[in-house]
């Protein structure tokens, strides 16, 4: 596979950091951004030269654009980009505090829209790839989490706006993960909640296999796009 230039957010852990290894490991190089470093410095250590990074937070237009910038300037262009980092919290509607949706439309609707903006021209100009994370609430609703729902179908929505607008000069892929063993259940701070789902995710899948449907839609640059993977937990087990 050609070697790939790829700007990925949320990638000090969970489903970003099973990216970057993977890419880095596959002979691209991974330009990180997150709001620690995480793995993140442990990448640039075993990849030198093609493993760097940028500490920000994808709510901050200006840290972003910084990033995308040092990260282009870093490698002469991109040719992926990846709008990894969400949060989602799990409440009822009707006694969720405000500022859990507030953060949740911030991280994961403002966060890949500052992303895509920065990403964008680079990505035109070299005729590359976005991979945007979605989830299997961007095609559905599920209760106490409805936020977090319409956060993702805004995701989605991106995305096909991107492929009406800019098929043809780029390839765009939404990834849908079911649930994925990660930290993600952490962020929620209604304690019954968070425990009758821990299970839920601890049972879900690796965050490998969601890296390797990443890299499956970068990889088909030049073949075909993939414009939506669903990737679900196999609960035959």
């Amino acid at each position: 596979m050609e070697s790939q230039r790829i700007f990925l957010t949320g990638a000090s852990s969970g489903i970003g950091a099973a990216t970057a290894e993977l890419a880095l490991k596959q002979g691209h190089r991974v330009w990180g951004m997150a709001r620690s470093a995480g793995q993140l410095a442990e990448l640039v250590e075993r990849f030198p030269g093609a493993a760097g990074y940028t500490l920000g937070d994808v709510r901050d237009p200006e840290a972003v654009q910084e990033a995308v910038a040092a990260a282009a300037a870093e490698w002469g262009g991109l040719d992926a980009a990846v709008p990894n980092a969400g949060v989602g919290m799990f409440n009822p509607l009707e006694s969720a505090p405000l500022a859990e949706w507030t953060q949740m439309v911030e991280v994961n609707v403002v966060g890949v829209l500052n992303v895509v903006h920065a990403v964008l021209p680079h990505l035109l100009e070299s005729g590359g790839t976005l991979v945007n994370i979605g989830s299997v609430a961007a095609r559905n609703v599920f209760a106490n989490s409805g936020v977090y729902c319409a956060t993702k179908h805004a995701v989605l929505a991106i995305s096909e706006a991107l492929r009406i607008e800019c098929g043809g000069r780029i390839g765009v892929t939404t990834v849908n993960p079911g649930a994925v063993h990660t930290p993600f259940i952490d962020a929620t701070q209604n304690a019954e909640l968070r425990e009758n789902y821990r299970g839920q995710f601890e049972a879900g899948l690796d965050p490998q296999v969601i890296a390797e449907a990443v890299l499956l839609a970068i990889g088909s640059k030049g073949r075909a796009v993939y414009s939506e993977l669903t990737v679900r937990p196999d609960r035959r087990a």
